[in-house]
């Protein structure tokens, strides 16, 4: 069985609180504050923090391959896994990986790196997630985004969490996107991502899963999801 050996985040020292954007542009102020990077961090800088907390007091570990997952890599051209690595002084040998293009790299990331772990190519996988994504001034984004970053350690020895089952289904659909050349996100209306985003295509990915695995609803306590 393969999980999670251990975890570790990275959360930016710096906030902004959500009331300053209601002061700039009026409307609605959503509760608490967003972290902000500093200036000189970015998804790469954040993601090394986020690993080396993972990998706090296990010295000794042996890892074969690197995964970086990220919306907002600050290189269009050079591996961010490979500066993550060497940042780490991991051994040239480790296999390091970029996952980018949309948010369901985080997961595809992880996936790839269990089913790695399941054929046996590779005993341990750092999978890391990061990203600094920016709203619009006055735009619906500028509030409830905020920058960090996670890591995990994946294995088959030595779990704190196992991972039992997954199943992944694509759908073509027009949310949330950036196009090259856009520094904010751009979004489809709110309404239709509900109705044809969430309340469609989750619904049948977690009962398709439940059929996978024999399941049903009562035998979970929580679910938890993005949303």
């Amino acid at each position: 069985m393969a999980g999670v050996v251990s975890y570790g985040a990275y959360i930016p020292y710096h906030r902004i609180s959500r009331e300053e954007f209601h002061r700039a542009w009026g409307g609605f102020a959503m509760p608490g504050e967003r972290a902000v990077a500093n200036f000189d961090e970015d998804s790469i800088t954040m993601a090394v923090e986020a690993a080396r907390d993972c990998l706090t007091g296990m010295d000794d570990v042996k890892i074969d391959a690197l995964f970086l997952a990220s919306t907002t890599l600050p290189y269009k051209e050079k591996l961010g896994s490979a500066i993550i690595a060497a940042a780490l002084d991991l051994p040239a040998e480790v296999r390091t990986v970029d996952f980018a293009g949309s948010l369901r790299v985080g997961t595809s990331a992880l996936g790839c790196a269990l089913d790695a772990i399941k054929a046996g190519s590779v005993k341990r996988v750092l999978v890391v997630v990061a990203d600094t994504r920016m709203g619009a001034p006055a735009g619906q984004f500028e509030q409830a985004l905020g920058d960090g970053a996670a890591a995990l350690l994946l294995g088959d020895e030595n779990l704190v969490v196992e991972i039992q089952d997954s199943y992944y289904m694509s759908d073509e659909f027009s949310g949330v996107w950036r196009a090259d050349g856009d520094i904010y996100l751009r979004s489809w209306e709110d309404r239709m991502v509900l109705d044809e985003g969430y309340s469609r295509v989750l619904p049948a990915a977690i009962y398709a899963l439940m059929e996978k695995c024999n399941l049903e609803p009562k035998d979970f306590a929580k679910a938890v999801y993005d949303a």
